[in-house]
């Protein structure tokens, strides 16, 4: 079973360009960060750090649920992406989408 630990974190798309965006939000986009991940089922988690998303930035993740590689809003898990989860709580969301 697949665990946050397991996360590998890049640099998300918008802290790529956020040197072209206004401030404040260009400095809460620099350092944004993404993982990506899929399981057998055919599910994934996009989970995401930066203050641009819900999250603090350091130690909160905002997450999505993944459908054949698009973002899916019709599980039992949610409906909208989740915010301001720790890492533990990322991680058991991500043992309900590997169950699914």
């Amino acid at each position: 079973m697949k665990t946050f630990k397991d996360l590998i974190f890049k640099e998300h798309y918008l802290s790529k360009s956020a040197k072209d965006f206004p401030s404040p939000l260009k400095e809460q986009c620099l350092n944004a960060k993404q993982a990506v991940m899929d399981f057998p089922n055919g599910y994934g988690i996009s989970v995401l750090l930066g203050e641009c998303f819900y999250s603090n930035g350091v130690d909160t993740y905002e997450i999505g649920v993944i459908k054949d590689g698009a973002l899916c809003y019709n599980t039992d898990i949610t409906n909208d992406a989740i915010g301001y989860l720790s890492e533990d709580e990322v991680s058991k969301v991500m043992k309900k989408i590997q169950e699914l």
